[in-house]
């Protein structure tokens, strides 16, 4: 006979490293850890700590190839578990990084992504995450052999975003009505390079899980379908603030720009005297123009899935597992971020997204069991940003059990990601390519028993 619980202990690392990057695309992190609801004794705890560093970058930008470095941030996933009851119900709370994302495009031309939003600003860097605090329970029958099991809870889910974008301030109309009319006539205009920096939250919101499980413990064989909902943040404001990069600075009609210094000189040439007390009170790079500006975001969407896995003893010793996920990840169309009238966009008009996993566990003796899996993550970009393309993973881990009620978990997953292309005609605000780029990550736990 199969030792489920033994073999359980080791098999589900497969999961555990799959999931690392992405689950179904777009901006997953890590999800609540239900699989604990499963252990026997009273009383269960796990802690885990995921470490991801995805390696995209683009090939080129606007037609032009280059080394533009990567923009994707390394990022790490904590997470914590809880579970009390016992073979008949059980409940688990669970702490866990939903969502998140970064990026920093400061290595493109110009210290950020090209605009073509009409009247936008720049995405310079941009940072945002959902954390999410849930509890699910099961209730469970068995009768000859079987158990069958609903599944069921709520979670609540935060948002937090930080980004920074760059624009050009017109201070043309703060100038004398005479200065402002010489400009004219040169079709010049007086500009600072700004930064805008937004920082804007949502509120706690709520929403379910529900699902159905299977199992055969004589034969290892466990089934579980999760179904999450969706959750929709829309109010979503904070503040901002507005600096200069740099000084201040004019800019002619035929598009050349000169220091303020040289455009006095040519005002000089024809006439016309800017007093130095005004040139000495224009912006200097690094002065902060303005705080507590009002930030706002349009709504931000969490996005409903389905999640199926399945394990089942194959020989033994030995488990084949296997799992699939769907993502509404349609509902994410794009991110508008308003600052003190400037509007920097991130497209994305993503389609839904699809992963599944297969892979083998076997327990080498009764303290250390392993297993290893391949994954594919279809790509949910659809040409109006190119980040997600589909995936391919390969995942492995150990587990190591001293006795039954302290296991140590370790795996790694290195995944690599197909190239791909965004376009205008797509809905980009600027063409670009990426390349084949990989994806590394490691993972570790520990659990408790009592």
């Amino acid at each position: 006979m199969i030792d489920w619980q033994r073999l359980a202990a080791g098999t589900a690392l497969a999961v555990l490293a799959g999931w690392a990057p992405a689950q179904a695309g777009g901006f997953q992190r890590g999800t609540a850890d239900t699989d604990v609801l499963y252990d026997k004794g009273t009383m269960t705890t796990r802690l885990g700590f995921t470490y991801v560093d995805p390696q995209r970058g683009f090939d080129s930008v606007n037609g032009v190839r280059g080394d533009y470095g990567t923009y994707t941030g390394t990022y790490r996933i904590p997470s914590a578990a809880v579970k009390f009851g016992n073979d008949t119900g059980a409940c688990v709370g669970n702490f866990v990084e939903a969502f998140a994302a970064e990026g920093d495009y400061s290595n493109l031309p110009g210290g950020a992504q090209p605009a073509a939003f009409p009247g936008g600003s720049r995405v310079r860097d941009l940072e945002f995450q959902s954390n999410e605090v849930s509890a699910t329970c099961r209730l469970s029958y068995a009768q000859d052999g079987m158990r069958f099991s609903l599944l069921g809870g709520l979670f609540m889910e935060d948002f937090t975003f930080e980004g920074t974008s760059l624009a050009n301030r017109n201070l043309g109309t703060s100038l004398p009505a005479s200065l402002q009319a010489a400009l004219g006539s040169f079709g010049a205009q007086l500009l600072v390079p700004v930064a805008l920096n937004a920082q804007t939250e949502a509120d706690y919101k709520t929403g379910y899980r529900i699902g159905a499980a299977f199992e055969m413990p004589e034969i290892a064989l466990r089934a579980q379908v999760l179904y999450r909902s969706e959750i929709e943040h829309d109010d979503i404001t904070g503040t901002g603030s507005l600096s200069a990069t740099s000084d201040a600075f004019v800019r002619l009609a035929n598009g050349t720009q000169v220091s303020v210094p040289t455009a006095a000189a040519l005002l000089a040439r024809s006439g016309i005297t800017v007093p130095s007390a005004l040139i000495n009170a224009l912006p200097k790079g690094g002065s902060v123009l303005a705080e507590g500006l009002p930030a706002f975001q349009n709504t931000a969407t969490s996005p409903q899935s389905l999640y199926i896995n399945a394990q089942t003893g194959i020989a033994e010793g030995t488990l084949l597992l296997g799992s699939f996920r769907w993502t509404d990840w349609s509902t994410n169309r794009a991110v508008i971020t308003t600052v003190a009238g400037n509007s920097s966009v991130s497209p994305y008009y993503w389609e839904d997204g699809y992963s599944a996993s297969i892979g083998l566990g076997k327990a080498f003796n009764e303290y250390v069991s392993g297993s290893v899996s391949i994954g594919y993550d279809s790509g949910v970009s659809t040409g109006a940003e190119t980040t997600y393309t589909d995936l391919y993973t390969l995942s492995g881990g150990l587990s190591l059990k001293n006795n039954d009620w302290a296991e140590l978990r370790i795996g790694g997953l290195i995944g690599y990601w197909t190239d791909g292309a965004q376009s205008v005609s797509d809905g980009a605000i600027y063409n670009a390519t990426v390349g084949n780029d990989f994806v590394y990550a490691a993972n570790a736990s520990i659990k408790l028993n009592f």
